[in-house]
């Protein structure tokens, strides 16, 4: 198998494939953007060997003092590191991972997607049209997460505010094994139905086979289902879904321009636990796709620099905050 040439993949920042068609108020110029759009790959690669180290040392300490009551939040721990690794990965979703377009795709998938049962290519399909038509019929987050009826009318589980008591309900749910499996099962299919290239492709199936191959062969079945499958199967899946609530729901605005999305800037606790990886900065990357999850906090200072944004963006200090946006008082 003969591995593509490997060419160059970063998109003009001033025109990057995901942008939106949707007017940005705050243009930044040319020269801005194009520095902070520049990839700094030992960052991105220092983020993603900082997450692994993570899980290692999560699972180790797990296995020296195990205690049920020890279990429960490495299981957090790790969900929330499976969190960053996909928000990385978003990043190659975007070729904004590494600048060569074989290695963003190849160790995208490698390193963050095809643990976590995703392609690179499988979300880019979904998640480029949502970039580029936001909150329109072609938001393909409307199929991926099926948040729209056949009339264009939001679901009842995606329709918000809700009480205290819904917001929960939908949160324990989802957070409740089942839907991860489906997840799972969902991705080890993906081969069928998403087109791939041929050699990634033909890669990702060895990846499955030598997993398997290497958990048998150290009789880590137990292990892996403990400390991938039910954190991935839990704690995962409800942050997933905290994280969309955050970004896409009830957000208040008085211009239409800044009522597609909001900002949620964790705490230091929330930001472990929760929106890892800058990933609460969401108002920033809708506007400028090319940026990094790295520089998007200096993203966020410059546009603070711009009283409109100041004005207008929706921006919360904490998920909590973000979270009240989205719930209305107990009937």
């Amino acid at each position: 198998m003969t591995a593509p040439a490997l060419a160059a993949v970063t998109p003009s920042p001033e025109s990057h494939p995901h942008d939106s068609r949707l007017p940005i108020p705050e243009r930044l110029p040319a020269d801005e953007l194009r520095a902070l759009s520049l990839l700094q790959p030992w960052r991105a690669l220092g983020a993603v060997a900082a997450e692994w180290l993570a899980i290692a040392g999560a699972i180790a300490l797990c296995q020296r003092f195990w205690h049920p009551l020890l279990y429960v939040p490495v299981v957090m721990f790790i969900a929330a590191r499976q969190h960053a690794l996909q928000i990385i990965g978003h990043d190659a979703t975007h070729y904004r991972f590494l600048p060569s377009r074989f290695w963003n795709e190849l160790l995208g998938n490698l390193l963050l997607m095809w643990p976590l049962f995703i392609t690179v290519q499988g979300f880019r399909l979904f998640h480029g049209p949502h970039h580029q038509h936001t909150g329109t019929e072609s938001d393909a987050n409307r199929q991926l997460w099926r948040t729209h009826d056949a009339a264009g009318n939001l679901v009842p589980e995606w329709l918000y505010p809700k009480t205290p008591a819904g917001l929960a309900r939908v949160l324990l749910r989802r957070g409740f094994l089942l839907t991860g499996l489906r997840w799972i099962l969902r991705g080890l299919l993906a081969p069928l139905r998403v087109k791939e290239r041929p050699w990634l492709l033909v890669l990702r199936l060895a990846f499955m086979a030598g997993a398997a191959a290497l958990l048998t062969w150290a009789q880590a079945w137990r292990g892996f289902l403990m400390y991938w499958v039910v954190p991935y199967c839990t704690w995962h899946i409800a942050i997933q879904y905290v994280r969309l609530i955050c970004e896409h729901s009830a957000i208040h605005g008085s211009t239409e321009d800044y009522r597609l999305t909001r900002t949620t800037i964790p705490t230091l606790l929330e930001s472990l636990f929760i929106l890892p990886r800058n990933v609460g900065y969401h108002l920033e990357h809708h506007w400028y796709p090319s940026v990094p999850f790295y520089r998007l906090p200096e993203l966020h200072a410059r546009l603070l620099q711009e009283p409109s944004f100041r004005a207008h963006a929706n921006i919360h200090r904490s998920v909590r905050s973000a979270l009240a946006e989205c719930v209305r008082p107990q009937a």
